[in-house]
């Protein structure tokens, strides 16, 4: 502040006045990436939600098939429900002490110089019910075949999964 001294009062009301415009556009610039590294964070957990809604909509086409074949009606709904969404491994070096433990993730550098994860493990959700709306699904012999094959495949309890016909 010595060098402020020996100014005179507007030649240090302008050099106050420029420092603190410099120190507003760090901020505002500061602020800026913040943004940035939150919509690259919307966007990674956008694609983690569609792969968890692709595999939902997967398992639905596959039971809604097997259905239609059991039932012979082209005519079949279903719905799936999934515990959580889809779970992410990425390989990493942990280091146990005898007080603490640290873990280091690895990364790869990509053809546009940024460092991205490994991926090491995807865990699908766990199916916590299925529900299926078609014609003939009021049979009890239907719902038997259909409940059998759900359950086995799915690995779900047959009180998880619902049939219910439809006109």
């Amino acid at each position: 502040m010595q060098f402020l001294e020996g100014l005179s009062g507007k030649k240090k009301s302008l050099i106050l006045a420029i420092a603190g415009i410099v120190g507003l556009l760090l901020i505002l610039f500061g602020t800026f990436g913040e943004k940035k590294d939150e919509n690259e964070e919307n966007s990674k957990n956008t694609k983690e939600n569609i792969s968890t809604l692709e595999y939902i909509e997967h398992l639905e086409n596959k039971i809604g098939n097997i259905a239609e074949q059991i039932t012979g009606s082209g005519n079949v709904r279903v719905i799936v429900s999934v515990s959580s969404g889809t779970e992410y491994i990425y390989v990493s070096n942990e280091k146990q002490g005898e007080n603490s433990s640290s873990k280091e993730y690895i990364t790869v550098r990509t053809e546009n110089g940024a460092d991205e994860l490994i991926l090491f493990k995807e865990i699908y959700p766990q199916v916590t019910g299925v529900s299926i709306a078609c014609k003939g699904g009021d049979s009890v012999e239907i719902q038997a075949k259909l409940i059998a094959v759900i359950s086995t495949s799915l690995n779900i309890g047959s009180n998880r999964i619902c049939i219910v016909g439809i006109r």
